[in-house]
């Protein structure tokens, strides 16, 4: 039979600042991300190094943006600093930028960095690619030449001086399990731009065999996230009263036809996990990790947490939103969690919706 995960959505934080974490710990958390896509985290038996050169070499380009990196660029010449400014977002325009006196701070993740020096050469760029490269060569492996800067001076890693630069320059990633593909689907919608980062790895349906050969009739493989509002009386059969009609009666014994009658009937029949994917719902189990700076968490929040929200990803991003209250005082403390006369919960932000 088919497992039900009845209201069991949940996250696990991987990193409340990915920016403070020394290469094993990047490394590890890149393997962590991608490992997801194809349900491979136990099996994997590479030393996370050695899985971040796998991704370069296969160009999963995309998975190198679960890691955070911060510089604080100087200029003695004040005459520099918009010149500085302007030709940083030319060569990336996702580079997040905050301004100080005669200075910018400056991150991004490691596909920011690498894609804004092969875009423009840009020297500034260069010399940050030379530091990463020098901390960090299994995610960095391509080092240019270090170039002194008479004007410039670049600092990696400076502490942040203000709330402003804590929201644009840290990052968090989270992993959100025993979700549906419906959560996932509108989850990657959330992309708020504008200092805002959003990197996904999601569980593949494509790579990930709910097939394992001939198994025992009462296993299952396949687990559906039933929804999260209207009835919830999963266990016995109910009546629903077709267009023309008919009765039809649904029991959980449906979801196990799926997979018995659908799924892995295609797989005996020679078809590939990607063409008998197909045939699964979209409230079938998934797992998600997201790497966000605190910038597009706060828009995610706004999203996720409203009472206009899907209530499957209300409920879980609330139960986030408390756990980032908790962490993080100060940074969220604009959003204010209610519950309803039914029990269930929401939030309201009370801040500027235009800083959103």
């Amino acid at each position: 039979m088919a497992e039900l995960l009845v209201r069991k959505g949940d996250f696990r934080i991987l990193s409340d600042d990915v920016g403070k974490l020394g290469p094993n710990g990047m490394n590890e958390l890149v393997k962590e991300a991608a490992t997801t896509c194809y349900q491979s985290r136990k099996t994997s038996k590479k030393t996370p190094a050695d899985f971040v050169k796998f991704l370069r070499r296969n160009k999963h380009f995309s998975m190198l943006e679960h890691s955070w990196f911060t510089f604080l660029v100087k200029m003695a010449d004040k005459s520099d600093f918009y010149k500085v400014g302007y030709s940083l977002l030319a060569s990336n325009s996702l580079f997040c930028l905050t301004e100080r006196e005669n200075a910018f701070v400056v991150s991004g993740n490691a596909r920011v960095f690498n894609e804004a020096y092969l875009k423009t050469k840009n020297k500034i760029v260069g010399n940050m690619l030379y530091a990463l490269n020098k901390e960090n060569p299994v995610i960095f492996p391509y080092s240019p030449k270090y170039e002194h800067l008479s004007a410039i001076s670049i600092e990696r890693g400076p502490e942040m001086i203000s709330k402003d630069e804590v929201i644009v320059h840290r990052a968090v990633a989270v992993e959100f399990n025993n979700v549906s593909r419906g959560f996932t689907h509108e989850d990657v919608r959330s992309r708020g731009g504008d200092q805002k980062i959003a990197s996904y790895a999601q569980e593949s349906t494509r790579y990930v065999d709910y097939f394992k050969g001939e198994l025992n009739v009462d296993m299952f493989q396949i687990k559906f996230v039933p929804n999260y509002t209207g009835p919830q009386e999963f266990n016995r059969e109910i009546e629903v009263l077709l267009s023309n009609g008919k009765l039809y009666h649904w029991t959980p014994r449906q979801m196990a036809e799926i997979e018995e009658a659908f799924y892995r009937a295609l797989r005996k029949n020679g078809w590939k996990p990607e063409e008998a994917r197909q045939w699964l719902p979209i409230g079938i189990k998934s797992q998600i990790v997201q790497t966000y700076n605190l910038n597009e968490w706060r828009h995610w929040f706004y999203l996720r947490t409203s009472l206009a929200a899907h209530p499957e990803i209300r409920a879980v991003a609330l139960k986030l939103l408390k756990e980032f209250q908790k962490r993080m005082p100060g940074l969220f403390d604009d959003f204010e969690c209610r519950q309803r006369k039914d029990g269930t919960g929401y939030a309201v932000y009370k801040g500027n919706s235009s800083l959103i």
